[in-house]
């Protein structure tokens, strides 16, 4: 009965400490906020909001898969895709010691930018052209950015990498999206191995009580 007694308390230990691993990982290392910016037919996404992370972003992908046109000129329920960019007003790096650089076709329903040698927040906006397939003259309008997920990669001072992510929804008669860590696949393998552990004690204890 002791051994029991001491398995129990080492598997609970054992398995709470498995959850709190998963928990703490999960909501680590802040978020990164991003907006649409007005008028309403304009499509300036702004990532030089917000940066509560505490790394630097190394590349940004844009997935349109999950937006669907409205009113006329485009198929009911069709996705946005990718138009190209305003050269104009694509702020690549005003401080000039970076680099970025775009990747994505037209018509694509993803697109994006990698990074390297400065952090985008310190100022980084683009202003875009958003078709429909069906439609490269398609005008668009901002609540068409509901459901656009949007993914960063994050580089910290100790050359770890953490993935950031969020999907598009309305704020107000804006878009915007905060990114939130996603948790690695053996983050989730430590919470299935904490609550099998929980499982486990639960039947001991039932056997235990009915012998």
């Amino acid at each position: 009965m002791k051994i029991l007694k001491s398995m129990k308390r080492i598997a609970l230990a054992f398995g709470f400490a498995m959850l709190l691993s998963g928990v703490s990982y999960a909501g680590a290392s802040g978020s990164i906020f991003v907006k649409n910016l007005g008028p309403l037919n304009s499509f300036t996404i702004d990532i030089a909001n917000v940066n509560r992370t505490g790394g630097l972003i190394k590349s940004l992908v844009f997935d349109l898969s999950g937006t669907q046109c409205g009113g006329t000129g485009c198929i009911p329920g069709e996705s946005l895709v990718f138009g190209g960019l305003q050269d104009s007003d694509f702020v690549h790096d005003q401080a000039g010691n970076g680099v970025s650089s775009l990747f994505g076709v037209n018509n694509a329903l993803q697109f994006g930018f990698n990074f390297t040698g400065y952090d985008p927040l310190d100022k980084f906006q683009f202003l875009w052209d958003p078709d429909v397939a069906s439609n490269g003259d398609y005008a668009a309008i901002v609540s068409n950015l509901i459901g656009m997920v949007i993914t960063a990669s994050v580089v910290f001072p100790d050359n770890s990498t953490l993935i950031y992510s969020g999907t598009m929804a309305a704020v107000g008669s804006d878009v915007a999206v905060n990114l939130l860590p996603v948790p690695e696949p053996k983050v989730y393998v430590m919470l299935f191995v904490g609550l099998c552990l929980f499982g486990f004690i639960r039947y001991r204890s039932k056997q235990v009580v009915m012998a």
